[in-house]
């Protein structure tokens, strides 16, 4: 059975991790939210890398995972390759824009993408495709965590209306380039209106299940799923409620 290890800055990554659950329940699953250095998405490519680093070898000294989940646009961007250099025996999954399957059925000018700013910055995709309307939103990943009991809360929606409110009607597709945001898609069509929503979280839910499918017994529906803080352990009880709600 492969141990999955999940990393991100805060519930972010549970998103994922719900995902990677339905898809591969045959793994032991650690997520790690590291809510001490949240957000990464303000954070310097190489600020990131030193802090990646730590984790993985602090890690690795408790949970000896076979496969790495990296469940953050950003992180992936700026720390996925360096990771897999000194990791050889690893296998690492990102995180990235689902811009490819919108383009499938949008042309560039009808798709906003929005993310952190290191993520706008950092990933290629985002820089290859001319024509996608970007939009960073460095408040929102905080503002989620601070408010995962209630997401429809007064501060987040404000924010939203702020950031986003001269755009409705002019999209018809929304890329999520930051896994906090998918636990915010009804907020989101509130604001733009009726636009389609595309996120990545079965994408990489379907990327662990090719390596996880080279196990024999990769069939059998056990699973253990553990979470764990780098900061405040206070925030165990509220993870653990959100990723179950």
């Amino acid at each position: 059975m492969k141990n999955v290890l999940l990393i991100d800055s805060g519930s972010g990554g549970l998103n994922v991790l719900k995902e990677c659950v339905a898809v591969c329940p045959c793994c032991n699953f650690l997520m790690f939210c590291d809510d001490k250095n949240l957000p990464y998405g303000q954070k310097t490519k190489s600020e990131l890398q030193k802090i990646t680093k730590q984790n993985l070898e602090n890690i690795k000294r408790f949970f000896d995972f076979d496969i790495v989940v990296f469940a953050c646009n950003t992180l992936t961007c700026t720390c996925l390759d360096e990771a897999r250099e000194q990791w050889k025996d690893v296998c690492f999954v990102g995180t990235v824009p689902a811009i490819k399957p919108a383009l499938g059925k949008y042309t560039r000018e009808q798709i906003l993408v929005i993310a952190t700013e290191a993520t706008i910055s950092h990933n290629i995709l985002i820089n290859k495709t001319k024509g996608i309307f970007c939009k960073p939103l460095p408040q929102l990943a905080n503002l989620v965590d601070a408010n995962l009991d209630n997401l429809w809360a007064d501060e987040i929606m404000a924010y939203l209306q702020q950031s986003l409110g001269d755009f409705r009607g002019k999209f018809k597709a929304v890329v999520l380039g930051c896994t906090h945001y998918f636990a915010l898609k009804e907020q989101i069509r509130s604001v733009l209106g009726d636009v389609e929503i595309f996120d990545s979280a079965n994408g990489v839910a379907r990327r662990l299940k090719f390596f996880v499918e080279q196990e024999k017994d990769a069939t059998s529906a056990s699973y253990q799923v553990q979470i764990m803080t780098s900061g405040n352990s206070n925030l165990l009880g509220v993870f653990w409620n959100f990723y179950n709600s």
